[in-house]
């Protein structure tokens, strides 16, 4: 493991009296205590309850490096230092309280209180107290030979001769690059000791007021924005706010913000770092490897504060989930949106929507004291191992209250292939897995109504399985009502009886040629389908819905899934009792976000692969009563009465002409006019393809 010589120097607790004496009068002689570092991946890890600095934000500046005397005055030098070292020692003493029995004592205190050492980026919690310890030493008066060990180092400048490298070995390397210098002379060795016990007296005088809080209990809690968890929409400029939206800016609130974990497809680096305070904020940024790798451009290497991560692909794909970890002082918000990092997904240039769900967790009250994640949060948690990020900050999930996500379920794609019991977690696999644990699962007829800003060479098989899913299936169910074999020459395929029954239950939302035309975008960049897998035999073009928006010319870069179950009432004869629950993420409609799933021929074992990073939530709706007539099913029937099934065209209605949308109501926002138009092979009601054509 590196050795981190500023944790070292600043964990007192570690280091005996006589240590901590000769490291200070080394440091004030200009002299390294410590044996240079070689190379090597860094240790350093993030915990997403630390303080971002020790000291209320004030750091010594560092001291420039002092330059090599000549061999000529060497005698004389060293005959300076030496008297100066016995000056100094006695400053350095009255630093570290060279009591012998004071120290004795405090040492006895601090290792019955002892806990284990924090990492380089780790501090207790702000909401508590720190434990007693040694006020600690500025570590910037010693010359760095690698990276920045803590954000306070990442703030620092340093001189031209110094530029820190980003190790080669992480995948989560700092981006350090190079600093300015400080533009301050040289402070003198009495002068920079005199500022460390100034700032040493400051920090004890900080722990005790600290304590102080902790044990009178006075220290109010922080009102959460979004406690319970919510659905909204991005903010889109020109149009009405009606409450069920948010802008980036109230997203991140970067006043507050001390750290943000950012997964993104696409990314306006300009654009972002204008939303962020990167002299307060630390930033990880996740992109795929290796083929997306390098839109991470160098001109993040001015930014010392930004870490660059590079997920795994394990083959083709792409690293699509939006995910964002963003820490604040009391409290932890993770986002899942289907916004990637650019101003028009979020709305600015208002003609493109998006959706978003957001919870905060509160820190817990003793940093010390962890608790076991909900099923939300295990997943979650499996879900960035997978990412390869920190093992640090993973850990530090569980110094938050994760109560409030029990309701909810996390569900995602790993592109990689997955066997056995891994693979029950991912894909549509861990979708169905996710909608039974939740108690939300049925072998009854359900709507399922799909809005999608991508769709991909759609199969039965897929809309099988998803369908399957949102019932609370495994993936079994689908794999074993596939036909085994092709038709012998002259036989026709047997009729597959499920995939009809799920093309008469399902809606997919994708804009028209005509909706596109008719926006106030013109075109749609992002908004993405074939020609050529529309126009395949095997494609189900019948559940295609003209996708408009019920904010006038919005086109939308949402991806959800709306499922409705009706039922008889046991209560109420002659009405019904409608269920649902919404899923909100990243995953379009195509194998690569939600996979395939086999019987290994060799070593019999299920297997799901996925080629796409996805993440999503499941947020269940409650249940409304609706009269019989009202029903999905009876809508459907009026439909094919008057001629608007089938293909035929069905002008788009709102949620009031089918009562069963109501189950959604205050629960998840329906951004499209429902039922939708269906889409034809030509004209102006065809889907809108990739390139306009």
């Amino acid at each position: 493991m590196a050795d981190h010589r500023g944790a070292r120097f600043n964990d007192a607790e570690d280091m005996s009296d006589d240590e901590a004496l000769r490291v200070a009068i080394a440091l004030s002689l200009g002299q390294d205590p410590f044996e240079p570092q070689t190379g090597g991946k860094s240790s350093a890890t993030i915990d997403l309850t630390q303080d971002d600095e020790d000291d209320n934000g004030s750091r010594s500046k560092p001291d420039l490096e002092s330059k090599p005397a000549a061999k000529d005055s060497k005698s004389s030098q060293t005959s300076k230092q030496a008297s100066t070292a016995s000056a100094q020692a006695s400053s350095v003493s009255a630093l570290f309280g060279l009591d012998r029995k004071k120290m004795e004592e405090e040492r006895l205190a601090r290792l019955k209180n002892k806990r284990p050492a924090l990492s380089a980026l780790e501090s207790p919690s702000p909401t508590t107290a720190r434990p007693q310890q040694r006020p600690k030493m500025s570590s910037s008066s010693y010359k760095k030979t690698t990276g920045p060990q803590t954000i306070a180092d990442l703030l620092l400048p340093e001189s031209d001769e110094d530029e820190t490298a980003s190790s080669q070995g992480s995948n989560s390397s700092p981006v350090t690059g190079r600093m300015v210098k400080a533009g301050k002379q040289q402070a003198k060795p009495s002068e920079a000791v005199q500022g460390k016990a100034a700032t040493a007296a400051a920090a004890t005088v900080d722990q005790s007021s600290t304590a102080g809080r902790k044990l009178s209990g006075s220290r109010p809690k922080t009102e959460l924005p979004f406690p319970k968890g919510a659905v909204k929409k991005t903010w889109v400029r020109g149009q009405a706010r009606k409450g069920d939206d948010i802008t980036i800016e109230e997203v991140f609130q970067k006043d507050k913000l001390q750290l943000a974990v950012l997964s993104t497809f696409i990314l306006d680096e300009a654009w972002l770092f204008d939303k962020l305070d990167l002299t307060k904020t630390k930033l990880i940024l996740c992109r795929g490897a290796p083929n997306q790798g390098e839109q991470i451009s160098n001109w993040l290497d001015r930014f010392p504060t930004v870490r660059k991560h590079l997920v795994p692909m394990n083959g083709s794909g792409c690293m699509h989930s939006k995910l964002q970890l963003l820490k604040y002082e009391d409290y932890l918000r993770i986002v899942v949106p289907s916004a990637n990092l650019v101003s028009f997904d979020w709305g600015e240039t208002g003609d493109m929507e998006n959706i978003l769900f957001i919870i905060d967790l509160p820190v817990l009250d003793d940093p010390d004291v962890t608790r076991e994640l909900t099923p939300f949060g295990e997943e979650l948690s499996y879900f960035l191992k997978a990412k390869q990020l920190d093992d640090g900050l993973i850990r530090s999930l569980k110094k938050y209250d994760w109560t409030e996500t029990r309701r909810y379920g996390f569900v995602h794609s790993i592109a990689a292939s997955h066997v056995d019991d891994k693979a029950w977690r991912t894909g549509y696999c861990g979708l169905g897995r996710t909608v039974k644990a939740l108690g939300l699962g049925t072998t009854k007829t359900i709507e399922m109504d799909v809005v999608a800003a991508s769709l991909g060479s759609i199969k039965d098989s897929l809309l099988k399985a998803l369908y399957y899913a949102c019932r609370g299936d495994s993936g079994v169910e689908e794999l074993e009502s596939r036909t085994v074999g092709k038709p012998k020459k002259g036989q026709q395929e047997a009729p597959d009886l499920g995939a009809a029954e799920v093309r008469k239950h399902t809606r997919v939302y994708f804009p028209s040629k005509h909706t596109v035309r008719t926006s106030i975008a013109k075109d749609a960049g992002t908004i993405c389908f074939q020609k050529q897998w529309f126009e395949a035999p095997t494609f189900p073009r019948e559940v295609l819905r003209d996708c408009v928006s019920t904010r006038p010319g919005m086109l939308m870069h949402n991806k959800m899934i709306f499922v409705r179950r009706t039922e008889e009432s046991k209560d109420e004869p002659g009405k019904k009792v409608v269920s649902g629950f919404a899923y909100v993420g990243s995953a379009n409609l195509s194998e690569s976000a939600w996979g395939r799933l086999i019987k290994d021929r060799s070593t019999k074992k299920f297997k799901i692969t996925c080629r796409n990073w996805e993440c999503g939530v499941l947020v269940p709706d409650g249940t409304t009563t609706i009269a019989s007539s009202s029903s999905p099913a009876a809508a459907e029937e009026r439909d094919e009465g008057n001629g608007n099934g089938k293909g035929k065209e069905a002008m788009p209605t709102s949620t009031e002409d089918d009562p069963s949308w109501g189950v959604f109501e205050g629960h998840v926002p329906i951004p499209m006019r429902v039922p939708g138009s269906p889409l034809q092979l030509n004209g102006s009601k065809s889907p809108f393809f990739f390139g306009g054509f």
